[in-house]
C-alpha cells in the first residue's frame, strides 16, 4: 500500500511522508489508518474531499478491499503550530484549559475571570495534595539493589 500511496500523493502534487497502519474498528472489523505528514498545507476544508478521494484511488489499485478507512494529514501548519508549544506548560495549566473548555460559563462572568478562577482551584487542589502527601507516610521506592555496595569481583 506503500507503493501505491506515495504514487496517489505525487499524482495530486503532495509531498511528503506516508505511513499506512492497520487498525481494528469497536465491532473487530480490520481497518486501514493512512498518515501523511506534508511541509505543504492543506486547507480543513479540502481534508474530507482528500479522504474520499485517497479511499477511492486506493480501492480503484487494489489496495483496499472494502476496509474502513482513515486520512490523518499533518501538514506543515499542524507541524510548525507544534514546533511552537509553550515549553512552560504544566499539568495544572492544561487541566485548567481542559475544564474552562468543559465548563458552562456563566452568564454574567467574563471567560477570562472564569479562566482565572479554574486556574486558582487547580492551584489550590495542587497544594492540598501535595500537603497531604507530605502530611502522609508516603515516600517514593527505593532501588531494588544498591548497586554500590556490591564488589567487583
Amino acid at each position: 500500500m506503500q507503493r501505491a500511496t506515495l504514487h496517489v500523493m505525487r499524482h495530486v502534487g503532495l509531498v511528503g511522508r506516508a505511513e499506512c497502519w492497520a487498525t481494528r474498528t469497536a465491532d473487530g472489523r480490520d481497518g486501514v489508518l493512512l498518515v501523511i505528514q506534508t511541509p505543504q498545507v492543506v486547507p480543513a476544508a479540502a481534508r474530507e474531499e482528500m479522504q474520499q478521494y485517497f479511499r477511492r484511488k486506493l480501492m480503484e489499485l487494489g489496495e483496499l478491499r472494502g476496509e474502513p478507512f482513515r486520512l490523518l494529514i499533518r501538514d506543515g501548519e499542524e507541524q510548525s503550530l507544534a514546533h511552537r508549544a509553550r515549553a512552560d506548560s504544566s499539568s495544572a495549566r492544561i487541566a485548567t484549559l481542559i475544564a474552562a473548555a468543559n465548563q458552562r460559563p456563566e452568564a454574567d462572568a467574563p471567560a477570562e475571570q472564569l479562566l482565572a478562577d479554574l486556574r486558582t482551584t487547580v492551584r489550590q487542589r495542587t497544594h492540598e495534595r501535595r500537603q497531604a502527601r507530605a502530611d502522609s507516610d508516603y515516600a517514593p521506592l527505593a532501588p531494588m539493589t544498591n548497586l554500590g555496595t556490591l564488589s567487583s569481583n
